[in-house]
């Protein structure tokens, strides 16, 4: 059987959040200009996943890109929502699996200009900066009762990581949802 190709685009956005319209408005012009890219993406189903740990921001944009064609959302099996809720151990499972397909080189990333995004030139800068500095943070305890902390993160010194966690829960999202069936709205 041959493996099914997946294309990932990431989306990500530092829009204020009283600003939801333009988000919106933004995703949905992304996979309009994604499916104008190429003529074998004109029509093809388009799967977001959402993170949802601040609280209900996948459903608002379920609900605003409902219109959309064959636009649809990852739904978290055990809760019912859309969305997905990451864990210490989601993240580690991810950045695991990243870092697997990366050094297997089943991870391509295109070069311009065959990106389709508002920047190209600095979409890839930003992907490889946050990608240099995403490791586990580690905190030492402050005394003998406590327990060092250990986290999975790229904001070091006011840097992001949010292109690194979109590329993440696609690549291991995707890959569970083939293992496993796929759970969408």
């Amino acid at each position: 059987m041959q493996t099914p190709q997946v294309l990932f685009s990431n989306i990500y956005y530092c829009l204020p959040q009283t600003e939801p319209q333009k988000q919106f408005n933004l995703v949905t012009d992304h996979i309009i200009r994604l499916r104008r890219s190429n003529p074998q993406w004109h029509n093809s189903p388009v799967i977001i996943y959402v993170e949802r740990n601040l609280g209900h921001e996948a459903e608002h944009h379920h609900h605003a890109l409902k219109d959309v064609p064959n636009v649809k959302f990852r739904v978290d099996p055990q809760r019912g929502r859309v969305g997905i809720l990451t864990t210490k151990e989601t993240k580690h499972a991810m950045a695991t699996l990243l870092n697997v397909m990366i050094r297997e080189q089943r991870m391509h990333v295109l070069q311009s200009p065959s990106i389709v995004s508002l920047d190209p030139k600095n979409c890839i800068n930003r992907l490889q900066e946050q990608m240099h500095v995403y490791s586990y943070q580690y905190k030492a305890a402050n005394d003998t009762f406590q327990q060092e902390r250990v986290a999975i993160s790229g904001k070091i010194g006011g840097m992001k990581d949010d292109i690194v966690i979109a590329l993440q829960l696609g690549v291991y999202f995707t890959e569970l949802d083939l293992r496993n069936g796929l759970s969408l709205k």
